[in-house]
């Protein structure tokens, strides 16, 4: 039986570039939002990536992406040292990982 996992994608997930190389196949997935956060800009050194925090009037607009088990495993080390997966429900209902810092 195959295991999959819901991400709730809204940055650098949904780059089909970054889908091929860390995921290793692009994902349309579908359209969903998150309440309760707000898009920020997380530094690291030189770069600026996609971060949310917490704004109770906040709404963020994503993708829901379906993964493998060890899909999720290769997403947890490209998202690693800067983020972490956390259980969220979107406006669908939804229940989904989420990576954040």
């Amino acid at each position: 039986m195959l295991v999959t996992h819901l991400i709730f994608a809204y940055g650098t997930l949904l780059v089909p570039a970054v889908q091929e190389a860390v995921i290793g196949r692009q994902i349309a997935g579908t359209r969903d939002r998150l309440s309760g956060y707000r898009k920020a800009t997380l530094q690291d050194g030189a770069e600026s990536y996609p971060n949310l925090v917490p704004d109770e009037n906040g709404r963020v607009d994503g993708h829901i992406i379906e993964v493998t088990q060890e899909e999720l495993g290769r997403i947890d080390l490209y998202e690693a040292g800067l983020y972490s997966r956390h259980k969220v429900t979107v406006e669908s209902g939804t229940e989904a990982w989420v990576y954040f810092a």
